[in-house]
């Protein structure tokens, strides 16, 4: 996929998310954003990056957050040949100001990682999405999940999960150029496993 095409892309997502009521909304978050006024334009994102016409699929996923939960963990697999080879768990543009949740979504990125088995890939590449706030995660097959864990302490209040791991936004270039980089490192992959 060319720059262009992401740019553009881009520019739809900044349109879905931010109607051009004038050409400062591009920058201003609708009031009070919650993680379905996201769906759509991360899903138009992840099938423009993955194509429908080729091999991967694009999976929505609502999983509920616990058994004892009505809340749902909000998430898309990118799957090829039914296994996965990227994920991307979305929660709520202000939750990254709040430390504890930052650690849930750390956690579930965590724990959405430690439950793929199938990842045909040397390397696991999940993002952790706030709204338009991008942490990106890997985990080799034969290495650590970075970024590491940080362990809590029981008398301390410690920041397991800091802001600044949510480090670029996806509507700016920085954003968009790591995360094509990921996925063309994926492509590159997939295709390696298809010339075996």
């Amino acid at each position: 996929m060319s720059d262009s095409q992401v740019h553009l892309v881009l520019e739809r997502i900044a349109l879905c998310l931010y109607p051009p009521q004038s050409e400062a909304s591009l920058k201003k978050s609708p009031p009070n954003p919650s993680t379905a006024d996201f769906h759509g334009p991360y899903n138009k994102l992840l099938y423009t990056l993955f194509p429908a016409d080729t091999s991967f699929t694009v999976v929505p996923q609502y999983l509920p957050e616990s058994r004892d939960s009505a809340d749902f963990i909000d998430m898309f697999a990118v799957t090829l040949d039914n296994k996965t080879v990227f994920m991307l768990h979305l929660m709520r543009p202000k939750d990254i100001v709040f430390p504890s949740r930052r650690e849930v979504a750390d956690r579930q990125m965590r724990e959405l990682v430690a439950d793929v088995i199938d990842c045909p890939l040397p390397t696991l590449h999940a993002v952790s999405a706030m709204g338009t706030k991008l942490c990106f995660y890997s985990q080799p097959q034969d290495g650590l999940l970075t970024p590491r864990f940080i362990l809590p302490d029981l008398e301390l209040l410690v920041d397991v999960a800091p802001k600044a791991r949510w480090d670029c936004d996806i509507l700016e270039d920085d954003g968009a150029q790591r995360l094509q980089a990921v996925v063309e490192e994926i492509k590159q992959g997939c295709a390696n496993l298809w010339s075996t």
